[in-house]
């Protein structure tokens, strides 16, 4: 032990001499105690001088420096694997039971010699005690790097790792860096494949079309199936609504069966895929699957609408028809008796015309705030086309036609073509555009210009204006459907024409905000992953609000319903709500403003996951390649209690001794304040009742 002072050492000496100054003075100069025997005088003086000094000393900030052996003993991990693999083979009872005790026994022996932690895991890893192999995945890889984040520095010995070795997230294991230390490896489950008919995967689309169909993929394998065929039965709603027989592949062998079915219902439709069980089968979870679709009819409807036949129709039907967003309708005005109420874009070839004015038309496309795309030609009426006031008025005296062809206005950014515009519109064929002097108004926004006889004019070819949030688009000629000739006969192929049609069409379509509380969040989750909502809420103006009540009822498969409260998230709100179990939930989302209440409705599913039953074959190939790169062993359940004698024999596995230094201050040494106090309180016992007082 060593003592050091903060002050110089020469004020001990000071204090020595105060202190025994101070207790000199006070006995014998002290008159008091004149006739007390000498003795008695230097056993009180004594008492005085080491308080007082001790006290002196202490005001010199003194730091006292010891020095110690710390032994550490080696941290034995025990990482068990959770994961519900391990009750799927015929041992399932010894897991749930003797293995338990067995593990316990184990752990309880190691704890003698080494610092034992207990781990578990299955998708995570955690510090969880309650071993009841539920977890619905294996991620053998991320416990590695969890062990040495949590025991960096420390005397880290050894890792036991307690598992099937059957991985289904994360990376295989053995790839796993930085394991500087032995594993060793409890190999559970069966490696003797049983009898099992398993449906491996489901390939489908995301989302579908509604009245369209769409294609289901599964893929189904088998171990050790004596039986030729299973039936197979697709169901929604509990109600088959497909049934086949399917031939059962031979071991080891994987079959694909390809279904079609039918979006017949809008909306988050779930369907159960189920092979029928086998006698003795190992496990019936894998013989079923479930899968989720959005069926959606939210495509843009557009109503192409023409005066009377023309190659113009076709070429933009064509333009259009493989894009999954747009769906065309091509009427005649002769024979169409729909609403255009139905459509999200109307486009009017040639009309109005001297036949047809669509007065009730226009009302009814005016009404609803449609947005119209007219394509002028030779037939339509000028005169009933300027009354409309839509942007654009043309006014001529002749019905000759111009033959115009396009250049490209450089300062058009309302959206791009995606293509070299000059280079694409100067290739192109002329259109016949009305002849006259065009007047448009001044927020108008033109995307081509027409250039006749190789002169470019101000004249508009293709332009748009927006009045009340609506757009109107103009076309002044005919002939496109040239362009998508022309586009072919310089680029063999139509992507550049369908492109800028395209691209017209979704500028033209503006979906307003209907309401004013909107929710968002994924519409299909699985049981491990988090429920995720965002919320936002738009006043008269369509900005967004914030600082409000946001509440969700969530009401689950048995109408039982919890409660939440949305929490801000800048002019947003965010709800998470954690995991769930799996099922169909239906939400309403509620929230006051400006004394109304408005309300959002929708629609859930969270999805059940059997990744552990797909295979129920233990991998012990892996612990073994992990022994081997690590200077472990492998050990079955029945030795396992031979696990500490090999970790003993293991000579690098070692106890750490090392010194260790320890500094003391003043608030330290709490314990000099009863020194203190003893010999004082001595001191002035003797004093009273030695006639000091």
């Amino acid at each position: 032990m060593e003592i050091y002072f903060e002050y110089p050492y020469y004020l001990i000496i000071v204090a020595v001499i105060v202190a025994a100054a101070i207790s000199f003075f006070l006995y014998y100069k002290d008159k008091t105690f004149k006739d007390l025997q000498a003795w008695k005088k230097w056993t009180m003086t004594s008492l005085r001088f080491v308080f007082v000094l001790i006290i002196l000393l202490l005001l010199l900030s003194p730091v006292i420096k010891t020095k110690g052996l710390i032994v550490q003993k080696p941290v034995i991990v025990v990482a068990q694997d959770n994961s519900s693999s391990l009750l799927l083979n015929k041992d399932s009872t010894f897991y749930q039971n003797q293995y338990k005790t067995n593990l316990d026994k184990l752990i309880t022996s190691l704890g003698d010699s080494y610092d034992v932690r207990y781990l578990q895991f299955s998708e995570t890893t955690e510090n969880d005690t309650i071993l009841d192999f539920s977890g619905k995945m294996s991620d053998i890889s991320s416990v590695f790097p969890e062990i040495v984040a949590r025991y960096a520095g420390m005397n880290l010995g050894a890792v036991i790792l307690a598992t099937d070795g059957i991985y289904n997230k994360g990376i295989n294991p053995t790839y796993s860096k930085n394991l500087d230390f032995p594993v060793y490896s409890i190999a559970l489950g069966d490696t003797v494949s049983q009898k099992d008919l398993v449906i491996d995967d489901l390939v489908h689309n995301k989302i579908a079309f509604l009245g369209n169909k769409f294609p289901l993929r599964i893929y189904v394998s088998a171990e050790k199936c004596s039986e030729q065929t299973a039936e197979l039965t697709i169901s929604r709603d509990d109600k088959i609504i497909y049934s086949s027989d399917i031939e059962i592949p031979k071991d080891g062998n994987i079959n694909t069966i390809d279904v079609d079915l039918a979006a017949d219902k809008l909306g988050i439709q779930k369907y159960d895929v189920k092979i029928e069980h086998l006698e003795n089968e190992i496990s019936f979870d894998n013989n079923e699957a479930v899968f989720v679709i959005n069926v959606i009819d939210n495509r843009n409807k557009i109503l192409l609408l023409a005066n009377a036949p023309h190659p113009d129709n076709g070429a933009i039907s064509f333009a259009i028809k493989d894009n999954p967003d747009f769906e065309i309708h091509t009427e005649f005005i002769s024979e169409f008796n729909g609403s255009v109420a139905d459509y999200d874009l109307v486009v009017l070839h040639q009309l109005p015309s001297v036949r047809n004015n669509i007065a009730s038309i226009i009302s009814e496309i005016d009404k609803n705030s449609i947005p119209v795309l007219f394509i002028l030609g030779k037939a339509t009426d000028l005169k009933n086309f300027n009354n409309l006031d839509k942007g654009l008025q043309i006014n001529s005296l002749s019905s000759k036609a111009d033959d115009a062809q396009a250049f490209f206005n450089q300062d058009f950014v309302s959206f791009s073509t995606g293509f070299d515009e000059k280079e694409f519109f100067d290739d192109m064929s002329a259109l016949k555009v009305v002849f006259g002097d065009y007047k448009t108004l001044s927020d108008v926004k033109v995307l081509l210009y027409q250039k006749i006889n190789g002169i470019k004019t101000d004249k508009p070819l293709v332009l748009f204006s927006e009045q009340n949030g609506v757009k109107t688009g103009f076309i002044t000629g005919e002939g496109i459907w040239r362009w998508r000739i022309d586009d072919y006969r310089q680029n063999t192929s139509h992507d550049n024409y369908k492109m800028l049609i395209n691209r017209v069409f979704q500028y033209m379509i503006v979906k307003k905000i209907q309401d004013k509380l909107l929710i968002e969040s994924a519409q299909v989750f699985s049981e491990n992953q988090n429920v995720v909502f965002t919320a936002e809420f738009y006043n008269e103006a369509y900005e967004l609000v914030n600082g409000l009540d946001v509440e969700m009822k969530l009401i689950d498969d048995n109408d039982k319903e919890y409660r939440y409260f949305f929490g801000n998230q800048g002019d947003a709100y965010r709800l998470d709500i954690g995991r769930i179990p799996a099922g169909t939930y239906s939400y309403i989302v509620e929230s006051d403003f400006d004394n109304k209440t408005y309300a959002a409705t929708g629609k859930i599913i969270v999805k059940s996951i059997n990744i552990e039953a797909l295979n129920t074959t233990a991998n012990h190939i892996v612990l073994e390649q992990l022994a081997e790169q690590t200077g472990g062993k492998v050990f079955y359940p029945d030795n396992m209690n031979a696990i500490p004698v090999s970790i003993a024999d293991n000579s690098e596995i070692l106890s750490l001794a090392y010194e260790q230094e320890k500094l003391y201050t003043l608030t330290d040494l709490f314990y000099l304040f009863f020194v203190i106090l003893v010999f004082a309180a001595t001191e002035w016992s003797l004093r009273k009742f030695w006639g000091g007082y």
